[in-house]
This record gives C-alpha cells, sequence and structure tokens, in this order.
C-alpha cells in the first residue's frame, strides 16, 4: 500500500435495521438515501461502513429485488467521493442458511491505496480496483471468499421459529491497522410478557450465547488479538431490564393480569404469558391465559387510573412523550451490554433506537408495541477501544427528525492515529496469514 500514511485515518461505521424501508410503494428510501448520503460526505471518512439487517423487509420474497437498487443509488449519490462501493448482501431467502444481512463498503478516493480486504480461502490481504467501480455481491455467498457468512445454529433457539438471525464477518487493512468488521442481528424479544411472568433474563441470556459464538467464530487461526482491531456493530436487539425499568414507571401502581378463556385441544402449546388449565375431557382443555398486564393507580377504574399496559406485542405507557424526550432518566437500566465485560462501548448520549413510528407523518413518536430499547450498538475489543482518538469521536444516531423505519440509523465517526515507524504489530498479524498458508514439511 503506497498511499499516504502520515496521517490519521478517519472511519465511518453505521448499522441500520432497514426492515421498514422494502415495501411496494418504497415510500422511506428516499429520506432515508438522503440522510445517509448527507452523513457520509459530510464525515468526509476514508472508509464508510453500513452494516444492514432484515435487507429485503418483512415481505422479503416480493421485495429483495429492491436492495441492489437501493444500494446503486446510494453509490450513484456519493460517488464523486467515494469511487468504490462494494456490497455483500445475503438475498438468497430460499436458503437454509438465510440471514438477510447485507454489509456495504465505500472507499474514498484519497484511501484506495491505503485499503486492503481479506480473502478468507486464500489467506491473504487483496488489493482494491483503482477504476470506478460499483460491486455487488448478492449470489453465492455462502462461498464468498471476501466475508464469512453465518446462521445461528437451530439448537440455540429451539422453542421458537428459526429466523434471520446471524453474522456476517468481513476484515481489512486501512493504514496498517487491522480491522474486523462484523455484522451481528441477534434475537429480539418475541414476547414482552414472557420477560414479567417467566424469566426475565429469557431473551438477553440467548443473545450472550449467540454473540459469545460470535467473537470465538470470528478469532481466525494464527489472530494476534492485540493488533485485531474488532468492531461488531449491528442490530444487537439489547433491551432495558424489565424489573428496574418498569419500577420506574409504576412506582404508584399495581399489576392486574388480564385473562382470556379459550378452549382447547390437550396438544397446544402455549407461546408466552402463562396458562392455567383444567381438565374437561380426554380432548380438551379450559384454558385461562393472561393477554396483557395493566399497572393501575388503586384509586380509580381502568380507564381513567391505567398507567401501562402490557400485551406479548403491545407497551402503551400514558405519557408517551415523557419516555421520549426523558430517556436520560432511565439510561441506567440498559444493562445488558455489561454481560460482555471484554468487550467496550463509546458512551451513550442519543435516545433509544427503537421502536420508532414508520408513519411518515408521524414519525416523531415510539410505536406502543415494545419497550425503548437501545437495540442498535457498535461494540469493540480493547484494541480497538484504545487506538481510537476519544476525545474526536462522535457516537449517535442520525435522522431523528425523519422518519427512517421503527430502527433509527446509528454511527461511529472516529479517527485512529497514522501508522508509527516502530508500529510492527499489524505487519505481525500480515505476516501470519502468509505463514498459515504454508504446508507442513
Amino acid at each position: 500500500m503506497n498511499g499516504d500514511s502520515s496521517r490519521r485515518q478517519r472511519l465511518l461505521l453505521m448499522t441500520a435495521n432497514v426492515g421498514s424501508l422494502f415495501e411496494e410503494g418504497q415510500r422511506l428510501q428516499e429520506p432515508w438515501l438522503d440522510v445517509i448520503s448527507k452523513r457520509i460526505l459530510s464525515e468526509d471518512a476514508d472508509l464508510s461502513v453500513i452494516h444492514m439487517q432484515e435487507t429485503g423487509g418483512k415481505r422479503y420474497v416480493e421485495c429483495s429485488g429492491q436492495v441492489p437498487v437501493l444500494i446503486e443509488k446510494l453509490a450513484d449519490r456519493i460517488s464523486g467521493t467515494y469511487p468504490l462501493c462494494r456490497a455483500f448482501l445475503d438475498l438468497n431467502y430460499t436458503s437454509p442458511a438465510y440471514t438477510a444481512l447485507g454489509s456495504i463498503f465505500f472507499v474514498h478516493k484519497h484511501a484506495l491505496s491505503l485499503v486492503e480486504q481479506f480473502d478468507f480461502a486464500r489467506k491473504q490481504f487483496v488489493p482494491l480496483p483503482t477504476a470506478n467501480s460499483v460491486e455487488i455481491r448478492a449470489d453465492g455467498l455462502d462461498n464468498e471468499s471476501l466475508a464469512v457468512k453465518r446462521k445461528f445454529p437451530k439448537h440455540f433457539w429451539p422453542a421458537i421459529k428459526w429466523g434471520r438471525k446471524g453474522y456476517l464477518h468481513t476484515r481489512w487493512i486501512v493504514d496498517g491497522k487491522v480491522l474486523d468488521l462484523i455484522n451481528v442481528h441477534l434475537f429480539h424479544d418475541e414476547s414482552n410478557l414472557a420477560l414479567i411472568h417467566e424469566n426475565p433474563s429469557l431473551y438477553s441470556s440467548n443473545r450472550k450465547r449467540a454473540l459469545d459464538f460470535v467473537i470465538n467464530e470470528c478469532v481466525l487461526d494464527n489472530d494476534d488479538d492485540s493488533s485485531i482491531h474488532r468492531f461488531i456493530f449491528g442490530d444487537l436487539n439489547f433491551r432495558l431490564d424489565s424489573k428496574t425499568f418498569l419500577n420506574r414507571l409504576t412506582e404508584e401502581a399495581e399489576p392486574h393480569p388480564m385473562e382470556d378463556l379459550t378452549t382447547h385441544g390437550s396438544q397446544d402449546l402455549l407461546k408466552d404469558g402463562i396458562a392455567f388449565r383444567n381438565d374437561i375431557n380426554q380432548t380438551e382443555n379450559l384454558r385461562r391465559t393472561v393477554s396483557a398486564i395493566e399497572f393501575r393507580r388503586e384509586d380509580g377504574e381502568s380507564n381513567e387510573n391505567c398507567v401501562l399496559r402490557i400485551g406479548r406485542k403491545v407497551f402503551d405507557y400514558e405519557n408517551p412523550y415523557k419516555l421520549q424526550t426523558m430517556w436520560e432518566t432511565y439510561l441506567q437500566d440498559d444493562k445488558e451490554v455489561d454481560n460482555f465485560p471484554e468487550l467496550y462501548e463509546m458512551p451513550i448520549t442519543f435516545p433509544p433506537t427503537y421502536p420508532w413510528s414508520e408513519d411518515p407523518l408521524d414519525s416523531g413518536v415510539f410505536m406502543k408495541t415494545r419497550a425503548p430499547a437501545w437495540c442498535d450498538r457498535v461494540l469493540m475489543n480493547k484494541t480497538a477501544y484504545e487506538s481510537m482518538e476519544v476525545e474526536t469521536s462522535v457516537y449517535e444516531s442520525i435522522g431523528r427528525h425523519t422518519c427512517m423505519g421503527d430502527h433509527k440509523v446509528l454511527h461511529l465517526h472516529f479517527f485512529i492515529p497514522p501508522r508509527s515507524t516502530g508500529d510492527f504489530s499489524s505487519l505481525i498479524t500480515i505476516f501470519s496469514t502468509l505463514l498459515a498458508r504454508i504446508p507442513d514439511p
């Protein structure tokens, strides 16, 4: 690499759950493109990265074809500054290993000679094209040598439908610094009620197991972790501590379970909540299921004194404006990241990234489906954190006043210092990958 290594390098890492963008009308795509393209150009980073989750959206069979078109439009808007775009898109929804992940990389015109990408099959870094190009790799991603894609094993959560969750791993060199960039989509909370009635750590425990799996899988043979700058960013689906958060919202209220009474065959299984069963005959059961919980003040009837109503996919708080504007009061309930003491994160100084309204006419409010949460995150290992110029780094959500879908885009913009003449750590990593190719005598 023969570029200018005398200056510090800028990096821009973004994560975007884009499940809301892909629909028949495509109404959210233009505002999304406008916000993202302007941010990329304003930051002027040497390498700009977007990790996407849920490409193709909920109707991915009909809408996956929109994804490459969206990438091409974005690349065209910034091509004057970023002549090289390389995208890895998992759009093969017929594959059992389908994850709907997408990782997109834009290389600045002044950094083309400073950036190389790792080939996992050849176990070496390879230079990028110097001519303008938009490379969209969407076919055969399971056999792609420049990226490693994995869907989480089925046994991680056998009790629920096997969803589109997994990771997509790429490795780069920017001015001699080795970067691991890992796009991750972890399990979501299937039911609000299960967190209250069954096991508050039910979902977070599975997320921890999955992310530990990712970290272990992405460490290659001969890796020297002290020289790998590892960034894990995506929709990690981290949620607030349900006990402390609910106590904060319902200090002067008492819970009142709302029950549904239905008749079911003996083989029916309860997906969430609590069930009470009494035998009627040999083939049928009478079941009371807690369909919702209302937290009410004890000085009146439910309609006027309900502070909070929680259902399987309902989270209806009496003062939604407070949740949107006074998020600092419950930021301390964001504790799930503490399950990963080996990972680092910049301080959170922005509102929750989820669940924002998908209605462009009412985009500044939370949907009444889930508790607010900082689902979208950028985490890193110690080597990455200590190499950053923390005082000049910016970690924030963007598009706060634009309808970007139910997730706001999160970004981390930072500098890494120039390579010093005595810095041999990255060279050791490069040589170790080359040595790995030499067969044993």
